[in-house]
């Protein structure tokens, strides 16, 4: 492949979102969000092996290429909540839904 031909795809927004969940823990970030918004340290509780650092760092990866959502909790002490936005919960609905057309399951979403 020529190297413009690479630059381009690079620039591609699908290929940046590809490059995102290519990269440990962030399917599995999704995947949790995509039952219920979670508070940091609940996420942490529910993705055993993940560490605080890379944790954070896929939040905010996901944050910044509007993936995930991002909420301050005006309580004492102050909290954060995480949530995916709507369309990418849509169309993760839709894809579970593809998915298992053939074994007949029935997703809610």
């Amino acid at each position: 492949m020529k190297k413009s031909n690479i630059n381009t795809l690079r620039a591609c927004p699908f290929f940046n979102w590809l490059n995102l969940f290519e990269k440990k823990w962030s399917v599995r970030i999704v995947k949790e969000l995509y039952v219920k918004p979670l508070g940091f340290n609940e996420l942490k509780k529910r993705i055993s092996g993940i560490t605080q650092g890379v944790l954070s760092q896929r939040l905010d990866e996901l944050e910044a290429s509007g993936v995930v959502k991002r909420k301050i909790l005006k309580q004492k002490p102050l909290a954060v909540e995480y949530s995916l936005n709507e369309h990418v919960k849509g169309a993760f609905c839709c894809w579970k839904n593809e998915k298992n057309k053939s074994t007949g399951l029935k997703i809610k979403c």
